[in-house]
């Protein structure tokens, strides 16, 4: 399985049966930050509202702890498009089949150290720090371990003309009971700032 990188240096990893490539983690603050830092409608006030929600952590000290503030959380899905729209042609949120398509396929992939090689040739330095620490952390055997599509946040995906989450974050960051292979998780608010709900993208069309 090949990886890229996306414009802010952060791993994409190929899924060939889909015909798309994927984030390998969760978007983090610090690619949201990047975005920030240019023109667009979005400003300290709304970020200052997102953090608020979901505090942010430092990408180079988190914690196994407190690693899921290393995400951003506490968005909404309107937002994560405005997101992919400036990360290029391509890039949006998945639907819950490419999503599913991403998690079955990343399970059969074992990390071994050609793969980790491969992986930091292509990523930034900031984004390599993060990967190193999760490593040290969650102790993976396959990319699936690495990814935290398990054990991460919940995820907003596309439903016909809705979106849903898809995903299992820990207990001790959020309670749960469901199965991101069968289920979906439909907020009752859909306009609410959760800070267990994150996005990762696909980029379509490779």
């Amino acid at each position: 399985m090949r990886s890229a990188c996306d414009r802010t240096g952060f791993p994409l990893i190929e899924i060939p049966e889909a015909g798309l490539e994927a984030h390998l983690l969760p978007v983090t603050k610090l690619q949201f930050e990047r975005f920030l830092a240019e023109p667009n409608e979005f400003g300290d006030h709304w970020y200052a509202t997102v953090l608020a929600v979901h505090e942010r952590v430092s990408w180079r000290h988190f914690t196994d702890e407190d690693r899921e503030r290393l995400f951003l959380g506490a968005v909404l899905p309107a937002e994560a498009a405005a997101f992919a729209a400036w990360m290029g042609p391509g890039f949006g949120l998945p639907s819950v089949q490419e999503w599913r398509g991403v998690y079955g396929s990343l399970r059969s992939e074992i990390l071994t150290s050609a793969k980790l090689a491969a992986l930091r040739s292509k990523i930034c330095a900031a984004a390599w720090t993060v990967v190193e620490r999760l490593l040290d952390q969650l102790h993976p055997r396959s990319l699936f371990d690495l990814s935290l599509m398990n054990g991460g946040m919940v995820e907003w995906a596309r439903q016909d003309k809705t979106h849903v989450g898809l995903g299992a974050p820990r207990p001790e960051f959020c309670p749960n009971l469901w199965d991101p292979r069968a289920e979906v998780v439909r907020p009752l608010r859909p306009a609410e700032r959760l800070g267990h709900f994150g996005f990762r993208l696909v980029k379509r069309g490779r």
